[in-house]
């Protein structure tokens, strides 16, 4: 049976264990490589074998597998893509290299390869948190901010006046930012457009699109995630666009082998990108590219880096959908209603008014929402799954509009 070591236990455990039985579905196990306290966290089953480690740094894991050989070293969390890279290169393993998972994770150096390859029409700076008042005196406005290397739309906000700086600035510990290395933030020329997202699977520098995925959000300031639909309804109109574009992203950034998550926005000039991560989707892109398409993502992504195998690509039956019980991270009220307009298209409701968030601050900047539970719905209409997800979109926009009145005393 083959082994693939896993650097670091991801945040979601669901994923851990769909990764878990797709490696299986291939003749191999997880071997996942993390400290002890990590490994030790409440709920989490680990199928295979794990190793602990002092810190999970490049020495301590290589000190750990002395002697031992695995079939391919991997990450399924974007806060150790570059660590594991980093492990593969020391080692002489293969997949996509350190210095190309660096530039996808930092945001200014994904801008600067890709105004490199005539890819963007973004203008963009980097400042410190601690100066980015003043520097904005200078700029015209408006702006998006957000942090140069983090994840799930935290700490993304647009600047229109000195009142969007001050609230963004209130997400900040700014001593503890600068120490941990999250300072950093970049400034971006707004750019309109529908945005979508992409979900897709590079094998050997070849990029193969899953999909194309519509987004309801939660829009100005913060364009906070709120439901997925795919396979998306500009699918026929932008797809070859998209993927053409996609894969001259993929290249210039150096991306070998892995899955990509890519944010896009369709804009009358063309595709601009937002984002893009070395990993599959979170909030449940994975379960929805499950039951849209047959495909096992992680079984998919352990065939590339165990054989070099290209995924196949299946027709949908269905329209899917994937909508997060979207709540501030200091909000426990109850939930308002489980109404929905086509209930006989709702497939699945998670949801646990008991549920805390993990954290509610991380290396000093504050994270403001949080997922109470999912809900999920599909069928051949389209329309009856965007109506389902537009619900939740209203009822999410509502709740932290009725909380933000209430912080302002209105």
């Amino acid at each position: 049976m083959r082994s693939i070591l896993v650097i670091g236990v991801p945040w979601s455990q669901d994923e851990l264990a769909v990764a878990q039985t797709d490696a299986a579905a291939l003749d191999a196990t997880l071997c996942v490589i993390d400290t002890a306290a990590a490994l030790a966290k409440p709920g989490l089953t680990i199928a295979g074998e794990s190793i602990a480690v002092p810190q999970l740094d490049v020495p301590s894991i290589i000190a750990a597998i002395e002697g031992r050989s695995f079939d391919a070293i991997v990450s399924i969390t974007e806060l150790t893509v570059l660590l594991a890279a980093q492990v593969r290169e020391r080692l002489g393993y293969k997949g996509t290299p350190a210095h190309a998972e660096a530039a996808v994770m930092n945001k200014h150096r994904t801008r600067l390869a890709l105004r490199d390859a005539g890819l963007t029409g973004v203008d963009f700076w980097t400042v410190q948190i601690s100066d980015l008042k003043a520097h904005l005196s200078g700029i015209e406005l408006p702006v998006i901010v957000k942090p140069t290397s983090f994840t799930g739309s935290t700490g993304v906000r647009i600047i229109r006046d000195d009142q969007d700086v001050e609230e963004l600035l209130r997400l900040y510990d700014v001593e503890a930012a600068t120490r941990s290395g999250r300072g950093e933030v970049i400034v971006e020329t707004f750019i309109d457009g529908d945005e979508i997202s992409l979900e897709g699977l590079v094998v050997n520098g070849k990029l193969t699109v899953f999909t194309l995925t519509d987004k309801l959000m939660t829009g100005s300031p913060t364009f906070r995630d709120i439901a997925f639909i795919m396979p998306s309804r500009r699918s026929a109109e932008w797809r070859h666009r998209v993927q053409d574009y996609a894969q001259r992203v993929v290249t210039a950034l150096g991306v070998e082998t892995s899955p990509v998550h890519m944010e896009v926005k369709l804009t009358r000039d063309g595709v601009e990108l937002i984002e893009t991560h070395n990993r599959f989707g979170g909030g449940g892109i994975v379960e929805l590219l499950q039951q849209t398409f047959g495909i096992r993502p992680f079984q998919a992504y352990f065939a590339a880096v165990l054989d070099g195998s290209d995924p196949v690509l299946v027709e949908p039956a269905e329209y899917w959908g994937g909508a997060h019980f979207l709540d501030r991270v200091d909000g426990y009220d109850p939930w308002a209603s489980f109404d929905f307009p086509h209930p006989t298209a709702v497939i699945k409701v998670d949801f646990d008014a008991r549920r805390k968030p993990a954290v509610h601050a991380w290396e000093g900047l504050r994270i403001q929402h949080w997922s109470r539970g999912r809900v999920m719905s599909a069928s051949a209409s389209y329309d009856l799954v965007f109506e389902n997800m537009k619900e939740m979109e209203k009822q999410v926009l509502r709740r932290l509009s009725a909380i933000s009145d209430a912080e302002a005393g209105t």
